[in-house]
Protein backbone atom coordinates (compact mmCIF):
# COMPACT_ATOMS: atom_id res chain seq x y z
CA UNK A 1 0.00 0.00 0.00
CA UNK A 2 1.26 3.45 -0.85
CA UNK A 3 1.56 5.70 2.16
CA UNK A 4 1.00 9.44 2.02
CA UNK A 5 4.05 11.67 2.04
CA UNK A 6 2.93 13.52 5.18
CA UNK A 7 3.36 10.64 7.61
CA UNK A 8 2.94 12.94 10.63
CA UNK A 9 -0.79 13.44 9.88
CA UNK A 10 -1.67 9.82 9.15
CA UNK A 11 -0.59 6.69 10.89
CA UNK A 12 -1.21 3.23 9.56
CA UNK A 13 -1.65 0.41 12.02
CA UNK A 14 -1.27 -3.15 10.88
CA UNK A 15 -4.05 -5.09 12.71
CA UNK A 16 -5.97 -8.21 11.83
CA UNK A 17 -9.57 -7.63 10.74
CA UNK A 18 -10.77 -9.91 13.55
CA UNK A 19 -9.64 -7.32 16.11
CA UNK A 20 -12.28 -4.84 14.93
CA UNK A 21 -15.15 -4.82 17.39
CA UNK A 22 -18.65 -3.59 16.67
CA UNK A 23 -20.05 -0.99 19.00
CA UNK A 24 -22.65 -2.45 21.35
CA UNK A 25 -25.72 -0.75 22.80
CA UNK A 26 -27.19 -2.57 25.80
CA UNK A 27 -30.92 -2.39 26.46
CA UNK A 28 -32.23 -3.63 29.81
CA UNK A 29 -35.93 -4.38 30.07
CA UNK A 30 -36.75 -4.66 33.78
CA UNK A 31 -40.22 -5.71 34.86
CA UNK A 32 -42.20 -7.31 37.67
CA UNK A 33 -44.69 -9.37 35.65
CA UNK A 34 -45.10 -10.05 31.92
CA UNK A 35 -47.82 -12.64 32.46
CA UNK A 36 -50.52 -10.50 34.09
CA UNK A 37 -49.41 -6.85 34.03
CA UNK A 38 -50.81 -5.13 30.95
CA UNK A 39 -48.20 -2.37 31.24
CA UNK A 40 -45.25 -4.77 31.31
CA UNK A 41 -46.72 -6.86 28.48
CA UNK A 42 -47.44 -3.78 26.37
CA UNK A 43 -44.04 -2.22 27.00
CA UNK A 44 -42.31 -5.47 26.05
CA UNK A 45 -44.29 -5.54 22.77
CA UNK A 46 -43.48 -1.87 22.11
CA UNK A 47 -39.77 -2.55 22.69
CA UNK A 48 -39.87 -5.44 20.19
CA UNK A 49 -41.56 -3.18 17.62
CA UNK A 50 -39.03 -0.38 18.20
CA UNK A 51 -36.14 -2.82 17.78
CA UNK A 52 -37.63 -4.03 14.49
CA UNK A 53 -37.92 -0.44 13.26
CA UNK A 54 -34.30 0.46 14.01
CA UNK A 55 -32.85 -2.83 12.72
CA UNK A 56 -32.09 -1.50 9.19
CA UNK A 57 -29.64 1.10 10.49
CA UNK A 58 -27.70 -1.22 12.79
CA UNK A 59 -25.57 -2.85 10.10
CA UNK A 60 -24.98 0.44 8.31
CA UNK A 61 -23.64 2.01 11.52
CA UNK A 62 -21.95 -1.24 12.60
CA UNK A 63 -23.80 -1.34 15.91
CA UNK A 64 -25.08 -4.35 17.78
CA UNK A 65 -27.99 -4.09 20.20
CA UNK A 66 -28.04 -6.52 23.11
CA UNK A 67 -31.33 -6.78 24.99
CA UNK A 68 -31.35 -8.13 28.52
CA UNK A 69 -34.76 -9.30 29.69
CA UNK A 70 -34.69 -8.90 33.50
CA UNK A 71 -37.62 -10.33 35.43
CA UNK A 72 -37.36 -8.80 38.89
CA UNK A 73 -39.06 -11.41 41.06
CA UNK A 74 -37.68 -10.69 44.54
CA UNK A 75 -36.84 -7.74 46.73
CA UNK A 76 -33.18 -8.77 46.54
CA UNK A 77 -33.35 -8.60 42.73
CA UNK A 78 -35.07 -5.21 42.93
CA UNK A 79 -32.30 -3.94 45.20
CA UNK A 80 -29.56 -5.41 43.00
CA UNK A 81 -30.99 -3.75 39.89
CA UNK A 82 -32.13 -0.61 41.75
CA UNK A 83 -35.57 -0.97 40.19
CA UNK A 84 -37.53 2.13 41.10
CA UNK A 85 -40.58 1.50 38.91
CA UNK A 86 -41.91 -1.27 36.70
CA UNK A 87 -41.55 -1.55 33.81
CA UNK A 88 -38.21 0.17 33.22
CA UNK A 89 -36.11 0.39 30.08
CA UNK A 90 -32.46 1.36 30.43
CA UNK A 91 -30.13 1.97 27.53
CA UNK A 92 -26.45 1.66 28.37
CA UNK A 93 -27.42 1.73 32.05
CA UNK A 94 -29.54 4.89 31.88
CA UNK A 95 -33.31 4.89 32.40
CA UNK A 96 -34.84 6.37 29.25
CA UNK A 97 -37.27 8.32 31.43
CA UNK A 98 -35.68 8.75 34.87
CA UNK A 99 -38.26 11.25 36.12
CA UNK A 100 -41.07 8.74 36.05
CA UNK A 101 -44.69 8.87 37.16
CA UNK A 102 -46.75 6.05 38.63
CA UNK A 103 -50.44 5.41 38.95
CA UNK A 104 -52.77 2.57 39.81
CA UNK A 105 -52.33 -0.45 37.57
CA UNK A 106 -55.62 -2.32 37.42
CA UNK A 107 -54.12 -5.54 36.06
CA UNK A 108 -51.55 -5.70 38.88
CA UNK A 109 -54.22 -4.83 41.42
CA UNK A 110 -56.20 -7.83 40.16
CA UNK A 111 -53.32 -10.07 41.30
CA UNK A 112 -54.08 -9.17 44.88
CA UNK A 113 -57.06 -10.37 46.92
CA UNK A 114 -57.27 -7.14 48.90
CA UNK A 115 -58.28 -3.62 47.94
CA UNK A 116 -54.76 -2.14 48.00
CA UNK A 117 -53.62 -0.49 44.79
CA UNK A 118 -50.48 -1.50 42.96
CA UNK A 119 -48.79 1.32 41.05
CA UNK A 120 -46.87 0.89 37.81
CA UNK A 121 -45.03 3.28 35.50
CA UNK A 122 -46.85 5.90 33.49
CA UNK A 123 -44.86 7.03 30.43
CA UNK A 124 -44.84 10.62 29.17
CA UNK A 125 -44.25 11.29 25.50
CA UNK A 126 -44.93 14.41 23.45
CA UNK A 127 -47.21 15.94 26.07
CA UNK A 128 -49.33 12.85 26.67
CA UNK A 129 -49.32 10.10 29.28
CA UNK A 130 -49.27 6.43 28.27
CA UNK A 131 -49.67 3.25 30.30
CA UNK A 132 -47.16 1.45 28.05
CA UNK A 133 -43.98 2.80 26.55
CA UNK A 134 -44.79 4.48 23.22
CA UNK A 135 -42.93 2.98 20.27
CA UNK A 136 -41.87 6.50 19.15
CA UNK A 137 -40.23 7.18 22.53
CA UNK A 138 -38.33 3.90 22.33
CA UNK A 139 -37.23 4.47 18.71
CA UNK A 140 -35.98 7.96 19.63
CA UNK A 141 -34.07 6.73 22.69
CA UNK A 142 -32.53 3.84 20.76
CA UNK A 143 -31.56 6.06 17.84
CA UNK A 144 -29.83 8.56 20.12
CA UNK A 145 -27.88 5.74 21.77
CA UNK A 146 -26.94 4.24 18.41
CA UNK A 147 -25.64 7.44 16.81
CA UNK A 148 -24.09 8.98 19.93
CA UNK A 149 -20.72 8.02 21.28
CA UNK A 150 -21.15 5.27 23.81
CA UNK A 151 -20.78 6.45 27.40
CA UNK A 152 -18.55 4.56 29.76
CA UNK A 153 -20.04 1.68 31.66
CA UNK A 154 -22.46 2.73 34.36
CA UNK A 155 -22.36 0.98 37.68
CA UNK A 156 -25.27 0.80 40.09
CA UNK A 157 -24.04 3.77 42.14
CA UNK A 158 -24.12 6.06 39.07
CA UNK A 159 -27.73 5.35 38.13
CA UNK A 160 -30.19 8.19 38.27
CA UNK A 161 -32.42 6.46 40.81
CA UNK A 162 -32.26 6.51 44.56
CA UNK A 163 -32.55 2.73 44.65
CA UNK A 164 -35.69 0.72 45.13
CA UNK A 165 -38.80 2.88 45.43
CA UNK A 166 -41.24 2.49 48.32
CA UNK A 167 -43.81 1.20 45.83
CA UNK A 168 -41.53 -1.59 44.52
CA UNK A 169 -40.41 -2.41 48.07
CA UNK A 170 -44.07 -2.66 49.15
CA UNK A 171 -44.77 -4.97 46.21
CA UNK A 172 -42.37 -7.53 47.69
CA UNK A 173 -42.62 -7.02 51.43
CA UNK A 174 -45.28 -8.51 53.65
CA UNK A 175 -44.73 -7.04 57.09
CA UNK A 176 -46.44 -10.01 58.80
CA UNK A 177 -44.52 -12.88 57.20
CA UNK A 178 -41.51 -11.26 55.51
CA UNK A 179 -42.43 -13.34 52.43
CA UNK A 180 -42.41 -11.90 48.94
CA UNK A 181 -45.89 -10.83 47.92
CA UNK A 182 -47.78 -7.90 46.51
CA UNK A 183 -47.13 -6.02 49.75
CA UNK A 184 -50.63 -6.19 51.11
CA UNK A 185 -51.67 -8.26 54.07
CA UNK A 186 -54.05 -10.60 52.24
Amino acid sequence: MDTPTDSAAISIVDSPAESYARRTVTVDFLYLDTESCDRCIGTEAALETALERIAPILDVLDVEVVVRDLHVSTLAAAEATQLAVSPTIRINGQDIQPDYLENTCESCGDLCACSDDVDCRLWRYRGEEHTTAPVGLLVEALTVAIVSPQPSAVDASDRQTDGVSANVRAFFEDPETDDTSCGCEC
